[in-house]
């Protein structure tokens, strides 16, 4: 048994070493993909046959009929709420634990993010807990797949069709992961999906893809995305600058549809590697006690954009809150070299954006006369989440940057691997190190509200 680094023993990692792996990774025909476009020119247009041919492709990846690329992942999700109806004032649930653009989607539409608290297991959207935050002015429900494991769609689109909601699927960490067989973004009613640089699909910048099996939502999607004009396939006169809606300039551009098309014919090999790899790990976490990988529940399959360890600290047979003994094993990790981080530090309600509510002004859109008072009366304490707050105070993300920078790459496995073992190893230790750090520490909510 070596002795931890934390107590002056010799570091498993050099301290500054980069542990991330380039991602994405840039092979002949990417380069030669990009300067394709760069010599023919094409470098925008509405119609673009490059933008086209990755619409296509996409589609047929994951089994739907219709795709619009978009600038990023939060303008699909901004489509996606839109084509759903959502009006101002009225209601969407989203899950508690999320990136901020699954919230602030819907306050691009005027809508009212109401958040649902997660199943601590799968950090997912609890189907438990959803129908106890719908009112007379719910609309949708987003179904958030966090981390790359899909939600239970079936509990959610049961829910869905007995109270007439539209179920928007935000798939951004998520790509090609699969529920019974279907692929993430064919679920629900249409999706959000983002592909920029650190997403398993990447491409050379801010991407996104709306996804629906309706032509009708596909259409409103292409409206929003191009200044409110509307979509005419038969059209021979050109562009009529006419906008019959509301609608903004969220083009996604030809250079990095070429991008993402190369990188699209390779994911299916990215995710088998990174999936393989995370198993690796998982097998031999789940041989420590006080370690509890990722669950995946029969029928889903895990694409691992983030892999979020439980650290349960009564399971490795000691007394310690959970909050405390996960910050000593971080505490060890991160002298070892080989630091672990934060995914979220608070729920989504508790970032400042909600709890001032101040919106566009004047605390629009809750202040609006549509709104149900109840959405905001109810909402945004972040007690009202006690499934979330222990996930955030127990749990931590293995790997810098997105998984995809760790987990495609089995050398950098092998060293979160072997630091984990040597940190258990000398559990003692770790132990001892808690005991000083406890009268000290606070839960991550209690500091400023972070990304990580």
């Amino acid at each position: 048994m070596s002795r931890l680094a934390l107590l002056g023993g010799e570091p498993l990692v050099r301290p500054g070493t980069d542990l991330k792996g380039p991602w994405p990774p840039v092979h002949d025909d990417d380069i030669a993909a990009v300067v394709r476009i760069l010599e023919k020119g094409e470098f925008w247009g509405r119609r673009s046959p490059e933008v086209q041919a990755f619409e296509e492709e996409y589609a047929r990846t994951i089994g739907v009929r219709y795709c619009v690329a978009m600038g990023s992942g939060t303008a699909a999700l901004h489509a996606a709420v839109e084509a759903s109806g959502v009006l101002p004032g009225d209601e969407v649930l989203v899950p508690a634990l999320s990136f901020l653009a699954s919230a602030t989607a819907i306050l691009h539409q005027l809508g009212i993010p109401v958040f649902v608290d997660i199943d601590p297991v799968t950090f997912n959207l609890d189907p438990a807990r959803i129908e106890e935050r719908i009112t007379a002015r719910t609309r949708a429900i987003m179904a958030v797949h966090l981390h790359g494991l899909p939600c239970d769609m079936d509990a959610i689109r049961q829910i869905a069709r007995r109270r007439n909601l539209v179920v928007i699927e935000d798939a951004a960490q998520a790509q090609i992961a699969e529920y019974h067989g279907r692929k993430v973004g064919s679920l629900g009613d249409m999706a959000g999906i983002s592909i920029m640089p650190v997403k398993n699909l990447a491409t050379c910048g801010e991407g996104g893809l709306f996804v629906t099996n309706d032509l009708a939502y596909r259409n409103k999607a292409d409206m929003l995305k191009m200044f409110g004009e509307s979509l005419d396939e038969g059209e021979s006169h050109g562009r009529q600058y006419n906008a019959l809606t509301l609608g903004y300039n969220y083009r996604f551009n030809p250079v990095q549809a070429a991008f993402a098309r190369t990188q699209l014919r390779r994911l299916p090999q990215y995710t088998e590697t990174i999936v393989a790899n995370a198993e690796h790990l998982t097998a031999q976490l789940g041989e420590i006690p006080g370690v509890v990988p990722p669950l995946v529940p029969t029928g889903r399959t895990h694409v691992y954009h983030h892999y979020r360890v439980t650290f349960d600290p009564s399971a490795a047979g000691i007394d310690l809150p959970a909050g405390v003994f996960r910050q000593a094993v971080m505490d060890a990790m991160a002298a070892e070299g080989v630091p672990l981080r934060l995914y979220q530090t608070t729920p989504l309600p508790g970032q400042v954006l909600f709890q001032r509510r101040e919106g566009f002004g004047y605390g629009i859109p809750w202040s609006l006369p549509q709104a149900d008072p109840r959405a905001t009366a109810r909402g945004y304490a972040i007690e009202d989440f006690p499934s979330t707050l222990r996930v955030l105070e127990s749990t931590a993300i293995v790997g810098q940057g997105s998984g995809s920078h760790t987990f495609y790459y089995r050398d950098r496995v092998e060293l979160y691997l072997r630091a984990f073992l040597k940190v258990f190893e000398n559990l003692d230790a770790v132990i001892q190190h808690a005991g000083t750090i406890a009268s000290e520490y606070q839960p991550p909510w209690k500091g400023p509200a972070t990304l990580s």
